[in-house]
């Protein structure tokens, strides 16, 4: 059925959609009862110019816009906007319009308005959803990363002291111990330390290489930039300490007695104070108790001890924990 002849027909006013009928200015001329139900206007206050107050302030010139657009090109039209209800709610509609001529002249237009609250809020609630996808799917991939990040940061800070251990243990048991019961456990702690290390690098083939050291490069020592100053009797076990402190990147100074350690204490500096409890002159604690004033605000006392012979692992280890706090 052609649009014109709809509007000879009598039961228009009974038809459940809202139909209007549009004059060439845009005056309304008709609306039928189902768009005078849902306004909630009357007759005198609707026709002319009175039925555009229906549509919401904020879409009122995009809905001016389209149609004069529309009845310029004689074309038809489509708009969704928002329509206030008799009770004062604005409700989605989908306005349609038709241009209809006589005698070959623009007439006027033939429209309706169906109510689509109901299907904006389904697709509002649907892109929120996908909204919500999105975040979520980002928020895993960036954890994901997170995670390979941390794994392979991980396996680096693992790195250094593994090499540093096998490689001291290596020149401890060629240069110190060449023989016996030590140097079998010194080429133990070593294979250890090289199985461990040819795992470490499996696990980082493994991660991608992504990620980066969270410290110290890879190549550098494990003990690099630490200064220790050893009080010890002993010339042998000086020596021997001073070489495995050196090997593991420590800047190593050491001193017979405590006679010579409290100069070192106050021109040297050292971050670490190794000494044997029981040196020349006066004992490891009476040695503690007088450092220099610049020292003072630690606590007299130990923070290790270790048992003598003293384990080169387990002095490394002792002593990389101890400046640990600071590096960070």
């Amino acid at each position: 059925m052609a649009p014109a002849t709809l509007w000879d027909m009598s039961w228009e006013d009974d038809l459940p959609v809202m139909l209007w009928r549009a004059r060439p200015d845009m005056s309304c001329e008709f609306a039928n009862r189902a768009w005078f139900a849902f306004t909630g206007y009357r007759a005198q206050d609707a026709y002319g110019h009175g039925w555009s107050r229906v549509v919401h302030p904020e879409d009122l010139a995009r809905w001016l816009d389209t149609c004069l657009r529309a009845y310029d090109a004689r074309a038809p039209y489509e708009i969704e906007y928002r329509m206030r209800r008799h009770d004062g709610a604005y409700r989605w509609v989908l306005e349609r319009g038709a241009p209809r001529a006589s005698q070959g002249a623009l007439a006027g237009y033939l429209g309706m308005c169906l109510e689509i609250e109901d299907r904006k809020g389904a697709a509002a609630a649907t892109e929120c959803a996908l909204e919500r996808e999105r975040r979520l799917r980002a928020a895993t991939e960036e954890a994901s990363h997170a995670k390979d990040r941390l794994f392979a940061n991980v396996l680096a800070e693992l790195h250094s002291p593994t090499e540093a251990i096998a490689a001291g243990s290596a020149r401890l048991r060629e240069e110190l111990l060449p023989k016996g019961k030590a140097a079998q456990a010194l080429e133990a702690i070593e294979l250890a330390a090289r199985t461990q290390a040819r795992v470490i690098a499996n696990l980082q083939e493994f991660a991608g290489g992504c990620g980066a050291p969270l410290g110290r490069p890879l190549d550098a020592p494990l003990l690099a930039g630490v200064r220790v100053l050893v009080v010890e009797e002993d010339p042998q076990a000086r020596e021997l300490l001073l070489k495995v402190l050196r090997m593991a990147g420590a800047e190593a100074c050491a001193v017979p007695d405590s006679a010579q350690a409290l100069p070192a204490l106050e021109d040297w500096h050292p971050d670490v104070l190794l000494s044997d409890a029981g040196v020349p002159g006066e004992d490891g604690y009476v040695l503690l108790r007088a450092r220099p004033a610049a020292h003072r605000g630690i606590a007299p006392g130990y923070d290790a001890q270790l048992a003598k012979p003293v384990e080169p692992v387990a002095l490394l280890a002792t002593v990389a924990r101890l400046v640990q706090p600071a590096a960070a």
